[in-house]
């Protein structure tokens, strides 16, 4: 009898726990990551001053809070004067960094350790200020994926008068869009209708992250399942764009056939590649 009493609080046991873990998986599956703008996070744990003469240890952590895995991660220490500091280690690479998920809430953080020698200041001097930046670089991706209200070019409706078109669904020519996760990502999408039930959709990447970014590719574009023909505004080789150094925005035009001949319902899903570069501007002063 007494096997029996163990053995059933044994099983009521490991029915709880797993009650409890089917919660919590549910409750993070809830959880929509992708939205938003968002940033790594780039932050040195050393001390703000050190001595001369000195080993100098430069501890740098760095948080994935994207929506999104980053790759081919580089960390780097550059702009100390050479006169007072000395990098032994300079770069330190990663090759992969998770972000946010229904496993892992928070995102993944990695610590890279930098070691150098603080010199002499120079005769007379009490402290020196010595200016660098911690340089992060980075490829990942963001994902595009609404339902949107599509119509072909209705006989009678011509340019404005789509903007408030009624059938199935309620058709917008202009949305907006408050980011999906990433630096990168979709501001403005418009939405405009042709003939031969064919749409054309405009869409607005902004960067709105404190950091650069390089090379935009374009790996998958459909509706409705559909692949959708696209090219992004401007010079553009292979479905790539590359941003300048002071662009902050680019437009991808994609068109393609639908399914019906009245307004209905359907998933847009574009998938974008891209590298992001952070220069973050840190101090450390020298003391004598």
């Amino acid at each position: 009898m007494r096997k029996v009493i163990i053995l059933l609080m044994v099983v009521l046991l490991i029915s709880s726990c797993q009650i409890k873990s089917c919660e919590t998986s549910e409750k993070g599956a809830e959880i929509n990551y992708k939205q938003g703008f968002l940033d790594i996070t780039i932050a040195p744990e050393g001390n703000k001053e050190e001595y001369q003469e000195q080993p100098l240890e430069l501890p740098i952590s760095v948080h994935n809070t994207l929506a999104y895995d980053i790759e081919d991660v580089s960390v780097a220490i550059k702009g100390f004067d050479n006169h007072f500091v000395e990098m032994y280690t300079e770069q330190q690479q990663l090759s992969i960094l998770e972000g946010k998920s229904i496993f892992n809430h928070e995102g993944m953080k990695e610590h890279f350790l930098f070691e150098g020698l603080i010199k002499s200041l120079l005769p007379g001097a009490e402290k020196e200020q010595e200016d660098y930046r911690a340089h992060v670089y980075y490829k990942s991706k963001v994902d595009f994926s609404p339902s949107i209200c599509v119509t072909p070019q209705q006989s009678g409706y011509v340019g404005a008068a789509y903007d408030t078109y009624q059938g199935a669904c309620t058709f917008q020519k202009e949305i907006s869009y408050s980011g999906q996760g990433a630096p990168l990502g979709v501001t403005e999408l418009e939405i405009i209708p042709r003939q031969g039930k064919q749409v054309e959709l405009r869409m607005k990447l902004e960067n709105k992250g404190k950091g650069k970014v390089g090379k935009v590719t374009l790996m998958n574009a459909a509706i409705g399942g559909k692949p959708l023909t696209c090219e992004f505004r401007g010079d553009t080789v292979e479905n790539s764009f590359l941003f300048e150094a002071d662009e902050k925005s680019v437009t991808l035009i994609c068109a393609g056939y639908l399914g019906s001949d009245d307004a209905y319902t359907t998933p847009l899903f574009v998938e974008l590649l891209y590298d992001y570069e952070i220069n973050q501007k840190e101090m450390l002063m020298i003391l004598e």
